[in-house]
């Protein structure tokens, strides 16, 4: 079996909801999961921008909430500071935004009556073709389903193909009540009432069908299926596609599709470990560790899985992907208090930076409303961003402390644009949208921070999503995180005037507010404090690792910068409970040990992702809802959340290679267990790196220059002298470790 295929030995279980367990399918505008009955399957389907629910009116002025608030902070009333003044207001005032939820399509009906029971049953995805496939065996004939959703038609293709001939219904049932309903010989068309939302069916082939009901009854060994669904009034048609053949199909997708998922490539095991199936491999890891061969599944899976959500035409990635099974799901909108960034973290090493300009759009077409959140709530210009948005909002939609009081989101957003320019030096792009979200985001520091004896202060300021010891609420004060994420924003934003001369006149109100930023604290635990005020004491027993920004995904504060404040971070992760963890944060420690350097814990948390939130599906959960302490106990509740599987595939590259700004770092945190592997393509901003390492040691490691380098050069956490580059030129190094 290939390493690129993973394949498992039962349909989807999770009862009611099996969309949980599904094979997931998309071309970043269309989804599909599969679920893989034998009997009566349902395959969910999903547009990226169907979306309800959500309202954006005007914000009334609740400035002088505001104000009160940070007077019950000057008096010391936290509880006053926390008694949801600025929602409060809101309400008081009229105002009800709501945030908007994504919900499916509709939903593909297949009725199949085997003779006997099945025998030999086995689904999967090649995710190097996104192609997925369902086969079972009964009474002697051998029935394979296999299908893709088309990256280069947008259409999704399915082939049934059997032995002897077989038959099957098929039916198709909108989200919305369809009005609109035709059947033909050989397709299904149903458009719903306001034609909002529309599907064509095909079928082609060695084939017969037949009305039935409202559906189609087919019979043949081998015939085709199309599906193109439509959102917002747009053609469903089939019109160029209806009579091509489906490996003709299946090509020109795999065309597009291959080459996005083959920009990196990841081997940490050998080709007889992807032999065995997903459960094989999670019930491994379950009572034991997870495996050379399922580590490399997670990160191929997440890579699949992120491409396969992802188009340069559609949104961002929000929560659940393309792949909601159903409505109002919760945190199904795009939720950058730390979701939406975990998604991305992977993307420009892995060579996939055609994802990240929807991601700035989808933030810049809203800055009107975001300069309108910033002027009515707090009295500041530039722009402030809700932790919560989606396409039908963009305002103060979740009205709550802990959401409406947190200031960092556009800050922490501005560390992906700029990474982006960092990697492809767009300066276009950086001149007309990614330099002016920054500095709008700075201005909004400019006017929020307050300067006290010659320190700013930031008040209310939260740690997401965390709350000090002692009584003080979320809406506290000077959160290490803000901090961290205003130093990094004005350093870049300096750095990008610099380069365009945009600005120009206010940087040096800019540096001056940057060097008025106070130093970073430790408490007596000598740990870096989450909030930097004496009297705010820290609260371990949290998911959230906020303050470690600085570490990461910053690169701030490094073992050589500042030593003492180094070991002042890792004793910050070092103190963060096991049993108050979730999915994704599980995920967000790895990262932050592998930047640390310590393999071995970062391969546990790995470890407790396998043990606790993955399904056999390799989607992630929030939570364990098995409750065996690994994570957070929420009494049985567990909502599927796919940052953690795109958390997963950063956290594996940050094992095996980072780049920082003043080096480059090759094996920085190899866990014992990866004796020998093969990294091939992963980008810095100036070039990529190919590694291969041995058992006995041996690492032969190739950097290729697409730009001038000068950098110091790391191997297993060893200086190994200065690595100077012209653009285009390589050279190949070889080590013992």
């Amino acid at each position: 079996m290939s390493r690129h295929v993973y394949t498992l030995k039962k349909p989807a279980s999770w009862h009611k909801e099996r969309w949980r367990e599904a094979l997931p399918l998309g071309n970043g505008l269309t989804g599909a999961l599969i679920p893989g009955a034998v009997g009566e399957e349902t395959v969910t389907f999903n547009r990226f921008d169907l979306w309800e629910d959500g309202d954006d009116p005007p914000i009334p002025d609740v400035t002088a909430a505001f104000r009160a608030q940070r007077a019950a902070l000057d008096r010391g009333d936290d509880a006053a500071a926390n008694d949801d003044n600025i929602g409060r207001a809101l309400r008081e005032k009229g105002y009800a935004a709501g945030c908007g939820c994504p919900h499916p399509l509709g939903w593909l009906e297949l009725r199949f009556e085997p003779a006997a029971l099945f025998r030999r049953y086995r689904r999967g995805i090649n995710m190097q073709t996104g192609e997925a496939f369902v086969e079972f065996t009964v009474d002697g004939c051998r029935y394979c389903r296999r299908g893709f959703v088309s990256r280069a038609a947008d259409v999704t293709v399915l082939r049934f193909t059997a032995d002897r001939p077989f038959t099957q219904t098929f039916d198709f049932r909108l989200y919305n009540d369809a009005v609109e309903s035709r059947t033909t010989e050989n397709g299904l068309f149903r458009a719903s009432a306001d034609g909002y939302t529309a599907v064509n069916l095909r079928v082609t082939g060695d084939d017969s069908s037949e009305v039935c009901g409202d559906g189609l009854r087919v019979t043949g060994t081998d015939y085709t299926v199309l599906i193109r669904c439509a959102s917002h009034g747009s053609d469903c048609s089939l019109e160029g596609v209806e009579g091509s053949a489906y490996d003709a199909l299946l090509a020109s997708h795999v065309a597009l599709h291959r080459p996005l998922y083959d920009a990196v490539s990841i081997e940490l095991a050998e080709d007889a470990a992807h032999e065995a199936t997903n459960e094989q491999l999670l019930a491994e890891a379950y009572e034991e560790e997870a495996s050379p061969a399922l580590l490399e599944r997670l990160w191929r899976f997440g890579r699949y899985l992120f491409i396969s959500a992802t188009h340069e035409k559609g949104l961002p990635v929000p929560l659940y992907g393309l792949w909601h099974g159903a409505d109002h799901l919760p945190w199904s909108q795009f939720v950058a208090n730390e979701n939406v960034e975990q998604t991305y973290w992977h993307a420009m090493a892995g060579g996939l930076s055609y994802a990240l300009p929807p991601l700035l759009r989808y933030y810049t077409a809203k800055t009107a409303k975001f300069r309108e959140c910033a002027r009515q709530v707090f009295g500041c210009s530039g722009i402030w961003i809700s932790a919560y948005t989606s396409p039908l909002s963009a305002g103060v939609c979740v009205p709550v402390s802990v959401i409406d009081n947190w200031i960092s989101c556009a800050g922490w957003l501005s560390r992906h644009f700029w990474e982006y320019y960092l990697y492809t030096r767009d300066e276009a792009l950086l001149k007309e949208e990614i330099l002016p979200f920054m500095y709008e985001a700075a201005l909004f520091y400019r006017d929020y921070a307050v300067k006290e004896n010659g320190r700013l202060r930031l008040y209310p300021s939260v740690s997401p999503e965390n709350t000090p010891l002692g009584g003080a609420g979320e809406a506290a004060q000077n959160a290490t995180m803000d901090f961290a994420v205003m130093k990094e924003l004005l350093t870049n934003l300096l750095t990008g005037i610099g380069i365009t001369g945009l600005y120009a006149e206010e940087a040096a109100d800019f540096r001056a507010l940057l060097n008025a930023i106070p130093p970073y604290q430790i408490n007596e635990d000598g740990a870096v404090k989450e909030w930097m005020r004496p009297e705010l004491k820290d609260h371990y027993a949290h998911r959230h690792l906020s303050h470690l920004y600085p570490v990461f995904p910053g690169t701030e504060v490094t073992a050589q910068s500042d030593p003492a404040l180094w070991a002042a971070f890792k004793k910050a992760v070092e103190l963060r409970e096991l049993g108050a963890q979730s999915g994704w944060s599980l995920a967000h420690m790895a990262c932050i040990w592998a930047r640390m350097g310590e393999a071995g814990r970062a391969a546990e948390c790995l470890d407790g992702m396998a043990k606790a939130v993955v399904l056999d599906s390799l989607f992630t959960t929030h939570n364990d809802w098995r409750n065996m302490g690994t994570t957070i106990n929420w009494d049985g509740e567990c909502f599927v959340q796919l940052d953690a599987a795109f958390g997963a595939v950063n956290a594996v590259q940050e094992l095996l290679f980072r780049w920082q700004p003043d080096a480059l770092s090759i094996l920085p945190a190899l866990p014992e267990r990866l004796r020998g592997g093969h990294v091939k393509g992963i980008r810095f901003p100036d070039g990529a790196a190919e590694i291969r390492w041995t058992q006995s040691g041996e690492v032969t490691v190739t950097v290729s220059a697409c730009r001038r380098v000068e950098t110091r050069l790391l191997v297993a956490g060893t200086p190994r002298g200065t690595l100077r580059l012209q653009a285009g030129e390589s050279r190949t190094f070889r080590f013992s470790v």
